[in-house]
């Protein structure tokens, strides 16, 4: 059979869908397998399992939690996909779910314990990839239907996944690790992205939006007695 003319419009976005999904489904009979990929701190840095580091990515805690990422992917993977083409989507995603991983594996190194499942950290990188490309475009949540610019939703993830991270329900949702792909996906925008798109929108997001990030981490690792103290 000749597959030669079959064309995908969006090989990333839709490739990578397809590959949470099968990966879910195809362990939901074997939670070992499960077991062996979530990011768990005491396997990284005791076992240095640091294959960990990205493949959390690749299994879900539900299906609303699947279908929660699939979105965010199917929403902004397309957005990515057009100007970065397929290849650099995946580095940005790769990168953004090391980010994801990289960041609570530091900011919660007290917790040997600590541990996540999911696509979200790629996922929020991708979002603020597209926010950087398109500040004006329009985002609204399911709880939240009055849609905004997406500089301003920006910001308002950004500082709400900051507080959230100190709440007595952060062992349930990882905040750390949108706040590692948010802070990933934001600096390879401001560095990578040609100099006429970093307009006055996209400089509010990388002072209000990245930097705080990169200052939550420098306060949390010089007064770490300060930070996750509730329980």
């Amino acid at each position: 059979m000749n597959l030669s003319h079959i064309h995908v419009e969006y090989p990333f976005t839709y490739g990578l869908i397809a590959l949470i999904t099968l990966v879910f489904f195809g362990t939901m009979g074997n939670p070992q397998i499960a077991e062996n990929l979530h990011f768990s701190s005491f396997q990284i840095r005791r076992n240095k399992q640091y294959y960990r580091i990205l493949s959390p990515a690749l299994i879900h805690a539900g299906i609303v939690h699947l279908i929660m990422n699939g979105i965010g992917i199917y929403y902004f993977g397309p957005v990515i996909e057009q100007f970065f083409g397929a290849f650099l989507s995946w580095i940005i995603f790769i990168l953004s779910v090391a980010g994801g991983s990289l960041l609570p594996l530091w900011v919660r190194r007290e917790e040997l314990n600590y541990q996540a499942v999911g696509a979200s950290g790629g996922v929020s990188g991708l979002i603020m990839v597209g926010m950087f490309l398109y500040p004006d475009m329009q985002i609204g949540l399911m709880l939240f239907p009055v849609m905004i610019p997406a500089w301003i939703f920006g910001i308002i993830y950004s500082l709400g996944s900051i507080v959230l991270t100190q709440t007595p329900d952060r062992n349930r949702i990882s905040h750390e690790g949108h706040l590692g792909g948010l802070l990933f996906g934001g600096m390879f925008a401001h560095y990578f992205l040609p100099s006429e798109f970093l307009g006055e929108k996209q400089m509010y997001m990388w002072y209000f939006a990245i930097m705080p990030i990169v200052l939550f981490v420098i306060a949390q690792s010089v007064f770490p007695q300060y930070f996750y103290r509730k329980r």
